[in-house]
């Protein structure tokens, strides 16, 4: 008996186990397909036949009595990734990156709105797919393959970022809540009102023409394209590092020409101008994403 059809029916009682011992040689065939589909599309991760078993065997288990078309059908190169993360195999973290970050850095940037809010929801993410939980394996370990793992990692991905933005949005609102109290002025009333809207706005597009084409090019690809930085960094051939830098030095410098702007366009006290800059610091990379859209 071959560790595949060992390990798949090794739960008594369950599907699979009926499976296994109804038609063993059947049963080893599927099996043997199923991890060697896995094994072509991943050559550089080793899974072993044991474990690949086992985690066949909650994917029939999942299928109810229609087990043996359903397992017929999963799709085996995404499980066969999907066992490797959950088993932590060398090379299989990597692998998962180079496939899914992106569509983890999508799937969060639809639901948050600013760079940090989506750099610590993409932290978040990953952390709730492949890393072991103290309850438990990783999310991922419940994949069983009924779906691609692209779709199933990009809802995965927007439920943690949905959370994320209810906890991050109750505590800014709080926070700005306290500013406004302590300061006097109401920064976000202001915005509504169109007295900061127009400065506001006039001054990003203007910071934005002062960047360098690349500095532009590279907020663009990350804040609309919601790339990477290991995939920005391949296409314009420069490495990651060099992306974040990039990234931070266009930032800054927006920052400082819009701060600049504001403070020439509004005639405030120093202490509610102070409130206002925090609050356009807070809303500036959705506005930056609005104007980069535009283009």
């Amino acid at each position: 008996m071959s560790g595949l059809l060992r390990a798949f029916g090794e739960e008594p009682g369950t599907v699979a186990s009926r499976l296994a011992a109804a038609d063993a040689i059947a049963t080893a065939e599927l099996l043997s397909a199923l991890y060697e589909r896995g094994r072509a599309a991943h050559p550089r991760v080793v899974v072993t036949e044991e474990a690949f078993g086992r985690h066949l065997a909650r994917c029939a288990n999942g299928g109810g009595d229609g087990a043996t078309a359903s397992l017929a059908a999963i799709a085996a190169e995404d499980v066969y990734l999907a066992c490797a993360c959950a088993t932590r195999v060398r090379g299989a973290a990597a692998a998962f990156e180079q496939r899914f970050g992106r569509v983890i850095r999508r799937a969060v940037s639809r639901v948050l709105d600013t760079v940090d809010e989506r750099q610590e929801a993409e932290q978040r993410a990953w952390q709730h797919l492949i890393v072991e939980e103290t309850e438990g394996p990783p999310r991922i370990a419940q994949y069983l393959g009924q779906a691609p793992l692209e779709k199933w990692v990009s809802v995965a991905s927007m439920r943690v970022a949905i959370s994320f933005g209810r906890t991050e949005s109750a505590e800014r609102r709080l926070r700005e809540k306290a500013i406004a109290e302590a300061s006097g002025v109401d920064p976000e009333a202001l915005f509504a009102q169109g007295k900061l809207r127009t400065a506001f706005e006039d001054a990003v597009s203007d910071a934005l023409a002062r960047l360098k084409p690349r500095e532009r090019l590279v907020m663009k690809l990350f804040l609309v394209s919601g790339m990477t930085l290991d995939a920005i960094g391949k296409s314009l051939g420069i490495t990651r590092q060099a992306v974040s830098k990039t990234l931070a030095r266009a930032r800054e410098s927006i920052v400082a020409n819009v701060e600049a702007s504001v403070k020439q366009s509004l005639q405030m006290s120093k202490e509610d101008l102070t409130s206002v800059l925090r609050y356009v610091a807070s809303q500036l990379d959705v506005s930056i994403s609005r104007v980069l859209r535009k283009e």
